[in-house]
Parts: structure tokens; C-alpha cells; sequence
């Protein structure tokens, strides 16, 4: 399998890995690898999504497998610094239990650690979605939930349109019971957990969840944002990720849920 990988920034620096949400790819992370120019920036387009749309998606832990090759064949040094959000926050996950070796620092946004409630109505919640998710004018609204900007609701309504409906429903199968493992808490990559603060509350538990679980974590809300708030508030994601990865202070809007400090 190969895995489109967008690469951007400065050769021989310090490499960034950043991983993006379900129905989308690497055209979500704009705003931030344009903001790094002095990294080298690895953005993947995961399986099923985007330009790997021609790659079976397997599962999250093979994904994440995926992402470690791709790391040790191409980022500086073998190692890396990881962004995800939502899906891409979940693979993250898996790299720190299973990968923990090629990572430097990372940055994860809006996932769960526990499963999530009324999951007996998951079937019907996707038979629907399989009917939406080709429908022009639903992209629309996702793309204005979201605040993408008008110039990137095309390559979200493309990327969303373009999916596979099997891929879909695997990922959003998986998600649904995902359960944070409890060996997460030997693991001792740098690691932020973050959400915008108008996310729903299985995702703003699961930043003190997971950053209470984990020995060099963090957890903090963006507030007054939502699910996709690389976007909705760049210049605050930008400069959180800059600082997390930097070991210099977060920025003074984000708010802390627990009482780590840096």
C-alpha cells in the first residue's frame, strides 16, 4: 500500500505528521503548513481519503502502522512530531500505544476515549449517511457547521462526495467503540490533548480522560470553538501546535482541564 503524502517546508528539519478527520484529507491542514514553513511537514492523505482514495481503508491500527512506515522512511531522524484531529486524533492514539518510538511530540483534537452512547442506533444512523454523504447541498451545510472557508468547500465537498461508503461505515463502526487503552499510562511521548469547547461532551471528557491517563500530558479547550477549529480559529491552533512542539508556553486563551502546567 502507499499512502499519498503531501510534503511541504524545510528538508532536514524537525518533521511534522499531521492527520486529518473522517470524509476529508490533506486539504484540511492548509492554514497550519503554511504556518510551519520551517518544519518539514508530512500531510497524509489516509486510506480511503483524498489522493489514497484507491487504498482500502483496514482498520485504525493498521493505518497507524501505515503512518510509522512512512515516518521512519521519511521524516528527519525517523522520528516525528504528530497533529491529528478527530480520526486522525484516533490514529495518533494507536501510534502512542503501538509506535511510541518514532514519535517526538503530538498534538490530538477532538476524539473520544470511551464508547460512545446509543450505539444500538448506529445502523440507522449510517444507512442514512450513506444517502447524505453524496448529496451536494449536505456538504454544504457540513462545510458551514465547520466554518470552512469558501475557498476550501470545494475540496471539501469533493473529498466528502468521493469517499467510499464501506470506508465510511468501518471507521465510524470502529470509533463508536473505541475504548482508550489503560497501557496509554507507561506511554511518555509529550502528548496534547485538546477540543474546541463546543464539542459534545464525550469529547471534551475524553481531553481529561486521556490527559489524566498519560504521564507527559495535557489537556485544554479552545474556547468558544467546535469540531474543526484548525480551521475556524487557525492562528490559535497554529500557535498552540508551535508551542506544544517547542516546549514554550501554550497560549493564554486555550483553557487548561487539569492541573499539568509547562
Amino acid at each position: 500500500m502507499s499512502l499519498y503524502v503531501q510534503e511541504t517546508g524545510t528538508p532536514d528539519a524537525p518533521s511534522i505528521v499531521f492527520l486529518h478527520g473522517i470524509g476529508t484529507s490533506g486539504w484540511m491542514w492548509a492554514k497550519q503548513i503554511t504556518s510551519l514553513p520551517d518544519f518539514h511537514c508530512l500531510n497524509v492523505d489516509l486510506p480511503g481519503h483524498g489522493k489514497s482514495n484507491h487504498e482500502r481503508w483496514v482498520s485504525m491500527a493498521d493505518t497507524a502502522n501505515q503512518i510509522a512506515a512512512i515516518i521512519r522512511e521519511q521524516a528527519a531522524s525517523a522520528r516525528a512530531h504528530i497533529v491529528g484531529l478527530s480520526l486522525g486524533g484516533h490514529v495518533a492514539l494507536l501510534l502512542l500505544e503501538h509506535h511510541a518510538d518514532v514519535l517526538d511530540h503530538v498534538v490530538i483534537s477532538g476524539v473520544t476515549s470511551a464508547p460512545m452512547p446509543n450505539r444500538s442506533l448506529l445502523p440507522v444512523q449510517l444507512g442514512l449517511m450513506s444517502i447524505l454523504l453524496k448529496r451536494r447541498s449536505f456538504a454544504e451545510r457540513q462545510a458551514e457547521s465547520m466554518h470552512v472557508p469558501p475557498e476550501m468547500q470545494a475540496d471539501f465537498a469533493e473529498n466528502l462526495a468521493a469517499m467510499s461508503i464501506e470506508a465510511y461505515r468501518q471507521i465510524w463502526r470502529e470509533a463508536a467503540y473505541y475504548q482508550v487503552p489503560a497501557s496509554l499510562h507507561s506511554v511518555n511521548v509529550p502528548t496534547l490533548i485538546t477540543a474546541g469547547s463546543r464539542e459534545s461532551n464525550i469529547i471534551t471528557q475524553a481531553v481529561q480522560t486521556i490527559s489524566t491517563l498519560m504521564p507527559n500530558a495535557q489537556g485544554c479547550l479552545a474556547p468558544g470553538l467546535g469540531h474543526g477549529w484548525n480551521i475556524e480559529d487557525a492562528d490559535l491552533f497554529n500557535a498552540m501546535t508551535r508551542a506544544w512542539i517547542t516546549n514554550a508556553p501554550l497560549p493564554s486563551r486555550l483553557q487548561p482541564v487539569n492541573n499539568a502546567s509547562r
